[in-house]
């Protein structure tokens, strides 16, 4: 990508995973939260009705923007995603059996489709998978296991099903338990955009436009805040992840303790 920054080249930046550090917010991007969240709710009334737990799977192999943006949105039980690794034990089992005891009878989890648990996790708490599962993975170009093709979404119903604790959890306040997986897959980069992108991606393309006709080459067109900027295309397609000081982690965490703890007498 160096290689265009020193050609006659300019960037508009283009991707549902809004994972690029040149911009707030990538066109596509909000079209693809609104769509996972509108499934999200869909299976959310699915799950209250047949008293069930799904694990959807979103995409994002290194960026869990889509997953925490549609999660909190549709009001998810549980969000694991890339840059934070999970503990199964504490993050889903113990926050299940909460949810339970408090009187939920249903739960969604949303995880990024390269989310994965920290090392001492799948070394204690995992049957299906091990270390060794991992590292047999296809590497990328760094040499890094590809993660998304683990299918983590099905691999934790797989868990799931084998805790009897947990399903003896469920019985005891009157619920069977059932766990399904949904893959929302690349059924996330259709349907109609929203008019915030439409909006976006007209003031993307206009911007880049008086770019060219400047001679002003070798950057991208950008979103900082309200406002239509241009970065350097070498340090706009660096990748951008979502930080431990984040406010939405922090949302995250308080909306699972405030879920539980609402019902509880």
């Amino acid at each position: 990508m160096h290689i265009f920054a020193k050609a006659k080249v300019v960037g508009v930046p283009k991707t549902i995973d809004n994972d690029l550090l040149g911009t707030h917010y990538t066109f596509g991007f909000w079209s693809a939260v609104q769509l996972a969240s509108n499934t999200l709710d869909n299976l959310t009334t699915t799950a209250h009705s047949h008293q069930r737990v799904f694990v959807v799977e979103i995409m994002g192999r290194d960026a869990g923007f889509l997953t925490m943006y549609s999660g909190i949105s549709a009001g998810a039980d549980i969000i694991l995603i890339p840059e934070t690794p999970f503990d199964f034990e504490k993050d889903i089992i113990d926050v299940l059996k909460k949810r339970a005891n408090a009187g939920y009878k249903y739960h969604i989890i949303v995880i990024s489709e390269g989310a994965y648990p920290n090392l001492k996790s799948l070394e204690r708490d995992f049957k299906t998978i091990s270390k060794e599962t991992i590292e047999k993975l296809p590497k990328d170009t760094f040499g890094n296991p590809l993660l998304a093709k683990l299918g983590m979404s099905q691999i934790i119903v797989n868990e799931l099903n084998l805790r009897e604790n947990l399903k003896k959890e469920f019985k005891k306040n009157g619920v069977e338990f059932e766990c399904r997986s949904v893959v929302l897959g690349h059924t996330m980069r259709a349907g109609t955009p929203n008019s915030f992108d439409r909006i976006l991606g007209l003031r993307f393309g206009l911007a880049a436009m008086k770019m060219v006709l400047e001679g002003k080459f070798g950057n991208m067109v950008s979103l900082q805040g309200n406002q239509i900027k241009d970065v350097p295309l070498s340090e706009g397609i660096k990748k951008k992840y979502i930080t431990a000081e984040n406010d939405k982690m922090e949302l995250r965490d308080l909306l699972v303790k405030i879920r539980y703890l609402s019902k509880q007498k």
